[in-house]
């Protein structure tokens, strides 16, 4: 165990990585509250693709499941810790990469909330209406229309 938290430390910095009573509430649940959460050894908090890519090494090196979470808005379970797992919470990897207006697509991060995007399209001449009343929510490409 003290393997794999010593790679996960060195893949994104010893202040983000987060075990035991140093893991919050938040990150044992998404919208689903009613599935069975199991206590994961860590949360791990990436800001880089580069990390990303360091922890799934780390993990699947040690054969320690990953559980990715976003917005936690998810209505099935899917964001739920197993037991024994690390949570890959992607809220750091916040943005937005690129607007393209002549296909009207935006590309954010995966960590990057609702309203971000709404307010990025809103000012690049677009309306994005999805949303949920949270205003998290991770996204790779979305498409909206103008307004």
């Amino acid at each position: 165990m003290q393997a794999i938290l010593e790679a996960l430390r060195a893949a994104v910095g010893a202040d983000q990585v987060f075990t035991g009573a140093g893991i919050g509430e938040r990150y044992l649940h998404d919208w689903m509250v009613s599935a069975p959460a199991g206590t994961p050894l860590a949360v791990v908090r990436p800001k880089t693709t580069q990390q990303v890519s360091a922890v799934m090494a780390a993990c699947h090196a040690q054969g320690v499941p990953v559980v990715p979470q976003g917005g936690l808005t998810g209505l099935a379970g899917g964001a739920v810790p197993v037991q024994g797992c690390v949570c890959l919470s992607l809220e750091r990897m916040d943005g937005i990469e690129e607007i393209d207006t002549a296909s009207a697509t935006l590309t954010a991060w995966a960590g990057t909330t609702m309203q971000t995007i709404q307010e990025a399209a809103w000012s690049a001449g677009f309306f994005w209406s999805w949303s949920f009343t949270g205003n998290a929510g991770p996204l790779g490409r979305a498409a909206f229309r103008r307004r």
